[in-house]
């Protein structure tokens, strides 16, 4: 199977289970409500309807008359829910339509870009760096497997994986801001009280920026590094056997170049893959992390939207995600059949 059938193959099948995705969306949000309540889906303005009843609870507020009307006539709220507004939902959805926010009255999209900068600042970084800094711990381990620092390094890799993020977050928040400025007035780290802005950029607000969000870096590396590291050593160690390997060992290479040159660049499928997996979560963020540090980030936002059942703003945040996710696995398997053209040939079969 050529390179262009074996993509275009890949693509429908991705397109096909955004499409699921997106439709188990609706049935989740809108038809499985009206059916427990007693509601009939194929039938318009049932009165269990969510989106309608968040709606009504705006209704006596004249500032939102002229709001309403326009979500109505953006999802079709006044058509029965099934198919009618289910086709007006794909229509959106393919259109990045997302309407109004029930809420705040603003644009979804102009929600969402306003929350993006802050969610970024912190997810580039506790997404990345814990990648890179897995990778060389576990090549070091793979190194000396076997030995003490390799015992080490397994053992807290597994508790890093364990301990949740926001629980290290709360440690430090404790021991390295609170009581340092409450028992001797000393300021390591600032406690979550105030967010930094993002109106104006100078060197005195990005170091302010870095002092807020350093513990939740320091949080997050010491959290998501493990998984990384166990990974990479478990696949390294997983290749040792093999005759390649055998064959550099016995030209002289040392181990470690013998890892990097020769083993690692043989991994790059699987370590692609579950990179595909990893980076959409950069816009999906942490809800927990996001409110234990007062952080007005997207994933704080859409807990905010699921709380209120926001509609237009929970579709967002979902078909955002999903997108996204699609977006990097197509990628994905486009570089892994690139690299390795056996897998074309494992798709033919």
């Amino acid at each position: 199977m050529g390179l262009a059938s074996y993509l275009t193959s890949r693509g429908l099948s991705m397109l096909g289970v955004f499409v699921i995705s997106i439709i188990l969306y609706f049935i989740i949000l809108r038809v499985i409500p009206i059916v427990l309540y007693g509601g009939n889906p194929f039938q318009a303005n049932q009165l269990q309807d969510p989106v309608l009843a968040a709606l009504r609870r705006t209704q006596e507020d004249p500032r939102f008359s002229g709001w309403i009307e326009q979500t109505a006539k953006v999802f079709g709220l006044d058509q029965p829910v099934l198919p009618n507004q289910l086709l007006i939902y794909l229509r959106n959805v393919f259109t990045f339509n997302f309407g109004i926010s029930i809420y705040s009255n603003r644009a979804v999209a102009e929600e969402i870009l306003i929350r993006l900068p802050y969610t970024l600042a912190l997810y580039v970084f506790a997404t990345i760096v814990p990648i890179i800094v897995g990778y060389y711990i576990g090549v070091i381990s793979t190194k000396y497997r076997g030995r003490f620092i390799d015992t080490l390094i397994t053992l807290s890799s597994i508790v890093s994986f364990i301990l949740p993020s926001w629980i290290i977050a709360i440690l430090i928040y404790y021991f390295l801001a609170y009581v340092p400025k409450a028992s001797w007035g000393i300021t390591i780290f600032p406690l979550p009280i105030r967010t930094p802005p993002t109106a104006e950029l100078s060197w005195d607000s990005i170091r302010y920026w870095l002092w807020y969000l350093s513990p939740l870096y320091i949080s997050t590396l010491l959290a998501f590094f493990g998984s990384w590291s166990y990974f990479f050593r478990q696949l390294m160690v997983s290749e040792l056997g093999r005759d390649y390997v055998m064959t550099a060992r016995a030209k002289g290479m040392p181990e470690g170049i013998v890892i990097k040159k020769e083993i690692a660049p043989n991994l790059k499928p699987p370590i692609i893959t579950r990179l595909a997996y990893t980076l959409p979560g950069i816009f999906g963020g942490s809800i927990i992390l996001e409110i234990l540090a007062s952080w007005p980030g997207v994933a704080y936002y859409s807990y905010q939207a699921f709380q209120n059942y926001d509609y237009t703003v929970i579709t967002a945040f979902l078909v955002i995600g999903s997108t996204l996710l699609v977006i990097s696995l197509f990628i994905a398997d486009l570089l892994i059949a690139i690299l390795d053209p056996r897998v074309r040939i494992g798709e033919r079969r």
